[in-house]
């Protein structure tokens, strides 16, 4: 008779963040109200920050940015839920003297416009893919320009895109306002030169003298159909600029000095007509989170094989978490981590396995976990109307589920529309105790500086190496050699 498994439950804690100060809070926007960001990228310091911005657009787009910008300068009320009784947190503004402790400043001397007719002659193209292209290479232009006009280059440049310029190019197909060329295809008829404009435009401003650069859409300045509250759009507009301005809005109390935290996920790269693969890898290391971006040496993938991509030999798994080291001791006066921690969203093979065990062969803890968003397990609390809450971990031996969305007490809400879907996490290597892999997970849901959201579903090891994929999509096309390692050139 079959023995059955010993099954464990608890409920890990939600993690701490530092805010201003030291200063701690669980919820991103109530540690923001009350003690300000953290403070500039590996500093730790409480400073006031003005962000030097440049913006590409057209004249009126320029103007529709400022007047909207205008609006984020002072206290926007969150959205109430008529149901609950019960309303987001306010926005407290972007100014020097709020919370934030920054203001934008929009350099007249930073702005590249982009003449209408330029747009207009957009129309008289035909097919809509050229439109594409010659967009992409106005603005790859006015980028150029920019760099070589300002000195220094302004912290951050906004792409304010124009209702006639999304109206002549924009994916008929898609159901949101994206500006495609194609989608991606493991086989090209012919060379193509962008995929995603938004992409594109990443690549385009940091090749041109390390630009950071933000698109923002005509929805969004004419507060549209955007799907979100003006608080919401100013809360996560206002945490993204800040980051990407080098400043650290938040940092984790509970994630480990001395590990290195490793999210692998994998790219087409085009090159001559052909889309092989390349290991796209986002490190999150050290309490700061601060992600760092290595790519993986390119090698043929061949889309008739079963199954998702994976390092199909020893030598690449080994090269690529090589490197990973080496980029941890350059940031650590040359020591090596005591712990590292790879995700994946894939399982794990054999030669991966291999070669990431001789990569790691002097390290003292490692743990490969396979973190799987659709495993179809629902757990149900008795008698409750609320879903489990987050936190909720089972496990048994090298497989637990986890519920990084879920009912929050903080909140007394669960914020989700639909039940909550948990993760299924797989442990190929575990030599840290089951609970310290949910830990991790769970730290790892609040590290998105993207939003000002209370966590994100997934971790920032695997959504960050997918946007990064993305993007370094994008770069094979524009055959850029030198990429910025931080990801704020990313997001």
């Amino acid at each position: 008779m079959a023995r059955r498994k010993t099954m464990n439950n608890t409920l890990i804690r939600e993690p701490d963040l530092y805010f201003g100060g030291d200063k701690t809070s669980i919820d991103p926007r109530i540690g923001l109200i009350n003690f300000g960001p953290y403070g500039r990228l590996a500093r730790g310091k409480e400073e006031n920050l003005v962000i030097k911005a440049g913006i590409i657009g057209t004249r009126n787009a320029k103007k529709l940015l400022e007047t909207w910008a205008e609006k984020l300068e002072v206290r926007i009320s969150g959205k109430e839920d008529l149901n609950s009784n019960r309303r987001e947190v306010d926005f407290p503004g972007i100014s020097l003297e709020s919370p934030f402790r920054f203001k934008i400043e929009f350099d007249d001397s930073c702005f590249q416009p982009i003449d209408d007719k330029e747009i207009n002659a957009l129309g008289v193209i035909t097919k809509r893919k050229d439109r594409v292209v010659k967009l992409k290479e106005i603005y790859d232009q006015r980028l150029s320009d920019l760099s070589t006009v300002t000195d220094p280059n302004p912290d951050i440049v906004y792409l304010p895109i124009s209702p006639k310029t999304l109206e002549l190019c924009k994916d008929p197909y898609s159901k949101t306002d994206k500006i495609l060329y194609q989608r991606k295809t493991d086989k090209l008829q012919d060379e193509i030169p962008l995929f995603n404009f938004h992409h594109a435009m990443k690549v385009s401003a940091y090749k041109h003298g390390s630009l950071v650069s933000q698109i923002i859409k005509p929805s969004t300045l004419s507060e549209g159909n955007t799907g979100q509250d003006l608080a919401t759009i100013a809360w996560n507009f206002a945490v993204a600029s800040y980051y990407k301005a080098t400043g650290i809005p938040w940092k984790l109390s509970q994630l480990d000095d001395e590990t290195c935290y490793v999210g692998l996920s994998f790219y087409k790269e085009v090159k001559d007509g052909q889309a092989n693969l390349r290991c796209s890898m986002a490190h999150v290391y050290l309490r700061t989170g601060e992600s760092q971006v290595i790519r993986g040496r390119p090698f043929k993938w061949d889309s008739a094989n079963k199954g998702r991509p994976y390092l199909t030999s020893p030598e690449l798994a080994s090269e690529i978490i090589t490197d990973v080291i080496s980029l941890y001791k350059r940031q650590r006066n040359n020591l090596d981590p005591k712990r590292v921690v790879i995700h994946k969203s894939s399982p794990f093979r054999n030669e991966e396995i291999e070669g990431f065990n001789e990569a790691l062969a002097n390290i003292e803890t490692v743990d490969y976990v396979h973190i799987n968003e659709h495993s179809g397990i629902r757990l149900f609390p008795k008698g409750e109307a609320y879903p489990p809450i987050r936190g909720t971990f089972v496990y048994s031996g090298n497989q637990s589920v986890l519920y990084t969305t879920g009912y929050v007490p903080l909140l007394d809400t669960y914020q989700g529309s639909s039940v909550p879907s948990p993760l299924f996490l797989s442990a190929f290597r575990m030599d840290s105790p089951p609970e310290q892999i949910g830990k991790d997970i769970m730290a790892l849901t609040k590290l998105d500086w993207n939003n000002a959201d209370f966590n994100t579903r997934v971790p920032v090891t695997i959504s960050v190496a997918r946007k990064v994929g993305d993007i370094l999509s994008e770069s094979s096309i524009q055959d850029v050699q030198e990429f910025p390692t931080s990801y704020r050139y990313y997001m």
